[in-house]
C-alpha cells in the first residue's frame, strides 16, 4: 500500500490562509480543473477560480476559503451567493476548516452553493493530494519569516495576513499566535520592499470592537492606545481576533468600549479611562477607586451623563455623555464589584 501523508485540521488550521488557498487550488487540480488563485488584492471575495472543459462542454465554480475556528453561518453563505449571479458562473464553493450551520445549508440549497466542511475537506486531501509534497506540512511554524523578513520565533504560526488602511495608509495586517504586526511598503518605485511598521504583543492587546467598516483594536501597558483599522476581509479578521481572545483575556480585558466625538470610553476589567484619537490619554481611573455611580439629567430635553465618583488623594468626580448611561453605569458597578 502508497504511504499517504495524513492531512489534519490542526494543520490546516495553522496554515497560512494564501497557502490554504494554493492548497486548495492544488486540491481541484488533482480532480482534473483547471484552478487559478486569484489576486490577493482584487480577489473581489473569491479565492480560487476553478473550471473543467470537456468536448466543448465547460464548468466554471468560484471558490471562497475560510480558514475558520467557528461554524460559517448563514451571512457569508448569502454574501458570497451573489456571486453567482455577478459574475455568470455555474455555481460558487465554500471551503472551511470548519463546519457550516443549519441555516447556512438551507441557504446554500437555494443558491447551487456547495459547502465542503473541515472534515470532508481532510478527507478529500488524504485521497487527492496524500502522496503531494508537504511544503505546508507542520503548517508555517515551518516557516523561519514572514513575507517582510521577520523571523518568527518558536511556535509562533502565522493566523492571517489581510490588506486593511490605517490612517489613510495601506498597510498589511499580519496576526499570528503571538504578535499582530502591521508591513508597509519602503524603498523606490523599482526596489519595494515589505517593512514592519508597529509590532503588538497579543498579551498586549486588551480587546477589539467593530466600528462601521473599521475594526478598534486597544492596547494596554501602563496607557491605553486605540488602532483604527479598516480590512478587507471584516468577517475574517474578527474571527482571528475572536480566537486570540482566550490568550489576551488572562490579562486585562475590554468589557465596554464607546465612541464619544474624538474621544474614546473605555472599560476593563481593571480600569476606566477615555483617550482621544491622538492616542493622548484624558482620563483614567483604577477600579478600585470608583466609590459612586450616578445617572443624571433625564430630562425630556437634557441627555443622560454618568457621573462617576473616585478617591483617591481626594474625592473627585467625572461626567460622561455616552448613548446609554445607565447600561454604562450597571456595567462599571458589575466590574467594580468583581475586581
Amino acid at each position: 500500500m502508497r504511504d499517504k501523508a495524513n492531512w489534519s485540521l490542526d494543520q490546516l488550521l495553522e496554515t497560512d490562509p494564501y497557502d490554504l488557498e494554493n492548497l486548495i487550488a492544488s486540491l481541484f487540480r488533482k480532480m482534473g480543473y483547471k484552478a487559478d488563485v486569484t489576486s490577493r488584492s482584487k480577489d473581489g471575495g473569491v479565492d480560487v477560480d476553478i473550471s473543467l472543459e470537456h468536448f466543448g462542454l465547460s464548468h466554471r465554480w468560484l471558490v471562497q476559503v475560510k480558514r475558520y475556528l467557528n461554524p460559517v453561518g448563514v451571512k457569508e453563505v448569502r454574501e458570497y451567493s451573489s456571486l453567482r449571479y455577478r459574475e455568470r458562473v455555474d455555481g460558487v464553493i465554500i471551503v472551511t476548516t470548519s463546519t457550516f450551520t443549519e441555516d447556512a445549508y438551507r441557504e446554500a440549497a437555494e443558491h447551487n452553493v456547495k459547502l465542503i466542511e473541515g472534515q470532508l475537506l481532510v478527507s478529500m486531501l488524504n485521497h487527492y493530494c496524500g502522496d503531494a509534497p508537504r511544503v505546508l506540512s507542520g503548517g508555517v511554524e515551518k516557516k523561519t519569516t514572514t513575507s517582510a523578513g521577520v523571523v518568527l520565533k518558536t511556535g509562533e504560526s502565522v493566523h492571517l495576513r489581510e490588506a486593511v488602511i490605517v490612517d489613510n495608509k495601506r498597510l498589511i495586517l499580519v496576526i499570528t499566535n503571538r504578535n499582530i504586526y502591521f508591513e508597509q511598503n519602503s524603498g523606490g518605485m523599482f526596489s519595494k520592499k515589505q517593512e514592519i511598521s508597529r509590532r503588538i504583543e497579543v498579551k498586549d492587546l486588551v480587546g477589539f470592537s467593530r466600528s462601521g467598516k473599521d475594526i478598534l483594536l486597544v492596547t494596554g501597558k501602563k496607557r491605553f492606545e486605540f488602532i483604527r483599522v479598516r480590512p478587507k476581509d471584516m468577517s475574517g479578521v474578527l474571527n482571528v481576533l475572536e480566537q486570540l481572545r482566550t490568550d489576551y483575556m488572562r490579562g486585562e480585558s475590554l468589557l465596554r468600549l464607546e465612541q464619544v466625538k474624538n474621544d474614546l470610553i473605555i472599560l476593563t476589567n481593571r480600569r476606566l479611562a477615555s483617550i482621544s484619537s491622538g492616542e493622548k490619554e484624558g482620563m483614567e481611573l483604577k477600579l478600585k477607586d470608583i466609590v459612586g455611580l450616578e445617572v443624571t439629567g433625564s430630562g425630556m430635553f437634557s441627555r443622560q451623563k454618568l457621573v462617576i465618583s473616585e478617591v483617591r488623594q481626594g474625592a473627585k468626580k467625572h461626567t460622561f455623555e455616552v448613548s446609554d448611561a445607565r447600561e454604562w453605569k450597571n456595567e462599571i458597578d458589575r466590574a467594580v464589584r468583581s475586581a
